[in-house]
Formats: structure tokens, sequence, C-alpha cells
């Protein structure tokens, strides 16, 4: 299983989740007053008129329902165009196949920039001049469009984001213990001392467990860490595969703020050993419970959540459990933020395509996603109170306060090295070092060992 499925899945948990607990929200508020500036025109003239065909790598209901919001809005501000999408299981196949033959849909969704790079570089993409880029940048969390731009020009506009860079807490122990939320790093390891000093509960649940997927939450941790070491172009250049996992900057990171939670028994719930034996999705029990719970701290996604209402369908977002922003360790870096996404790029001269792209460059464009739930916006100036639950109210007010915003390294990495769990991939080499199979030296030279063999081809 990809993480991009497994988030897919996910998400339909989640909104479900946010449906139930709305409490009436009905997702209102007054529209940005810059909420056309990007594009200079919103549409909606009457006069439009045409079809877009658009594909994507939507299948799940509540993504599907979510993609709908946004089109019905388009289309009910342009009632002479049609937009046609469709959803496939297999996007990458289909969009390299239409794109080979010559028969592109107007628009494409594309889970992140890797595979829009690649159709860049074969001239398949229409630049987005026509947009006020100096406007999105203004407004879009800091370096997304850094992401879409190649050789000057921008090819890409995001859509939806999620949100990775949190940590889950216990909010009952917090309260009745007089913990603080912790500002920058050393913070929160004074803060882990502090709750293993005081001795009633493990600081840490972490969980890596996920079946042949087994692994992956370790690279989020590596990842959130390097953003925040060595900063966005470097960061870039490990994706890349220019920086080695070897090098001192990358292993000395992991060493540096990973190895001290990650190998110390006194801090992680039930030790080391049972890092790579719990699953991902219970892991997060422990901070449930309040005062019997077992542990206080877990760094996680917001998908999370959805894990929390399965085990635990009456514990409530800032009564039994609340999240902090995971904090920052280098203060030139400043704070990113890790997540993923979906961009929308145009593939086609078609005018109704390019209205439907102008509408896309505003903030309201997702406002009636948002209001169902699984969806959080690119936009800094977007109407946090249409969120329909104060977790994702919260967390849409955190994303647009980071000071960047980097993709998920591993879902950009080839496939064998960032997300499979054959030998020397990053999956599997960060589950045998914390195993204590091998040394994490010999872990980070294995990857960097496959790595090169891919990129040689």
């Amino acid at each position: 299983m990809t993480r991009n499925k497994l988030l897919a899945a996910l998400f339909l948990v989640l909104a479900m989740v946010a449906a139930a607990c709305n409490g009436g929200d009905d997702g209102g508020g007054d529209a940005s007053e810059d909420a056309g500036d990007a594009s200079g025109d919103t549409g909606g003239d009457g006069e439009l008129s045409g079809e877009v065909t658009m594909l994507h790598a939507f299948t799940g209901e509540a993504d599907v329902a979510g993609l709908a919001a946004v089109i019905d809005a388009f289309e009910e501000a342009n009632p002479g165009v049609t937009v046609n999408d469709e959803g496939s299981n297999d996007f990458e196949s289909l969009a390299r196949t239409r794109i080979g033959s010559g028969t592109p849909p107007d628009v494409i969704l594309h889970p992140q920039p890797g595979l829009l790079e690649d159709f860049v570089s074969q001239g398949a993409v229409q630049p987005l001049d026509f947009l006020d880029e100096e406007a999105l940048r203004g407004d879009l969390v800091g370096g997304l469009l850094d992401l879409t731009t190649f050789d000057g020009t921008n090819y890409g506009l995001p859509l939806r984001l999620s949100f990775k860079s949190l940590v889950w807490y216990n909010q009952p122990v917090f309260e009745e213990a007089g913990y603080e939320i912790p500002e920058t790093w050393d913070d929160m390891m004074a803060l882990t001392q502090q709750i293993a000093d005081d001795g009633t509960y493990a600081p840490w649940c972490i969980g890596i467990e996920s079946g042949d997927a087994t692994g992956w939450p370790s690279t989020d941790w590596v990842e959130d860490v390097l953003l925040r070491t060595i900063g966005p172009d470097a960061y870039d250049q490990w994706v890349a595969g220019d920086l080695a996992f070897a090098s001192p900057e990358v292993q000395g990171a992991i060493e540096e703020y990973i190895v001290p939670i990650w190998t110390n028994d006194d801090f992680v719930s039930g030790g080391r050993a049972n890092i790579a034996r719990e699953n991902f999705g219970t892991s997060v029990i422990g901070i449930l419970g309040g005062t019997d719970g077992d542990c206080v701290l877990h760094r996680q996604a917001t998908f999370i959540e959805g894990f929390i209402a399965e085990n635990d369908p009456d514990a409530e977002f800032g009564t039994d459990y609340n999240f902090f922003y995971l904090p920052p360790i280098d203060e030139s870096v400043g704070s990113p933020a890790l997540g993923a996404g979906d961009i929308a790029a145009l593939y086609t001269d078609n005018e109704a395509a390019k209205a439907f792209m102008e509408f896309l460059a505003t903030p309201e464009s997702g406002e009636g996603w948002a209001a169902q739930g699984g969806f959080l916006s690119p936009f800094t100036s977007f109407d946090t109170s249409i969120y329909p639950t104060e977790s994702a109210r919260t967390a849409g007010t955190l994303l647009a306060e980071a000071d960047f915003f980097r993709f998920d390294g591993s879902d950009l990495m080839p496939g064998d090295v960032g997300s499979s769990s054959q030998e020397g991939s990053f999956w599997l080499e960060m589950t045998e070092w914390i195993s204590g199979d091998q040394e994490l030296e010999e872990s980070l030279t294995s990857i960097d060992e496959l790595y090169a063999e891919v990129k040689e081809g």
C-alpha cells in the first residue's frame, strides 16, 4: 500500500468524523477581500461556454464529493461550462498514456510535483502566465509555488494540502501536570525528560508497523527534522539524491534529534523494541484515556484523528486530546510545514479550462470542500471558520503560519527508494535500524547505494 492510497482512505474516515462533529457550523464566512487578485477574474460573467476535462487520482467517496463541491461552485458561476472529471486508481499510468498519445485532458490534478515536472520537461504543460504570480506568492503558504516553478515559469496551482508537522498530546495529563506547549525543540526535549522524570507516563508513543509498508512513519520523522536543520534547498537536494543519507548533514541530524528519543527506553512506551512492532494507527491510542493513558505525546499527521475516533468515539478534541506544532530547531531555518497535497496543472489552450484555473487561484474555490472536511487550503487568507471542526481550524491556522511548505520526501523519491519494502529502501532500512538489526550508518549507506543504482538506471 502506498502512502497516497493510505491517505486517500483515511480522508474518508476523517471526513465522516468531521460531518459527525459539525455541530451546526454551516461553513459560512465572508470571502477574502483578495479573492480575485491572483486571477484577475473569478468567472461568472455568463458568457463563457465550453467543456473542461479533468483527470485525477480521487476514487474515495469523501475526496470525490469534495472535488464535486469545487466543480459545482465553478459551474454555478459559469453556467455555460461543464467540467467532466475522471478519477482513476491507475492515475499515473493513465496520465502518461494520454500525454504520450497527444490527447491530454485539459486539467490534471497531481498528487505531488514529481510527475508534473516530468510532463513539463516534455513540453506538455501550459504555463500559468495568465495568473498574477505576485499575488499568488503573497497569499499561498510559503514555498508552494517554488515546487511548481521550473526554469522561472510556474506550471501548477496547489488545490489542497494535508499537514504532518504535528504532535498530538493527552490534554488532561498536560493540564493536571502543568506541562507547557514547547516552542522550540529544546523545550520539547526538556518536556520529554520532565514527563519521564515524573514517572507516571512514557513521554512518547511511536509505532511504524504498517504491513508491507512498515517503516513509513519513520520517514516522516526524518523529513520533519531535516526541514528544521538543513532547510528547504538542501532538503530538495536530498530528495533528488544529490545529498547522501550518510552525509554529515543528514546522518548528523538523525543522530542529534531522532536517536535521543527513539533509542531511549525511558522515552518511548514499550521501549525501542516496540517501535517496529506497534502499528502506526494504534500507537496513538496511548495518549487517550485521560489520566489512565499510557503516554503523553505522539507525532503524526492530521489524518490520525480518524483513528482516534475509531478507537475512542467519545474522545473530544480540545478536551481529551489536542495537538501542537512540531517545534523548530534552527531559528535561521524557520518554521516549516511537512505535508502532502494536490496540484492542478493545465494541458491545453482551452479558454474554459483557463477560467477554471483562474477560479482555482482564489481562496474561495475550496470553501465547499473545506466545509465537508478532509481539506486544508493552501491560501493563508482562507477563512478558517469554514472548516467544520476545531481541529481542522487549528491545523489550518498553523499551516498558514508556516514559513515554508515541502512535500513528503519519500513520496517524491523514486518508488524503489522512498516507498517500497525492498532491501535498501528508506522504509526497510529505517526499520532494520530501529529494530537493532544494524547500525544507523549501515542503514543509511544501504539507502544511498540503492538510490545510486536507481539513478544509473
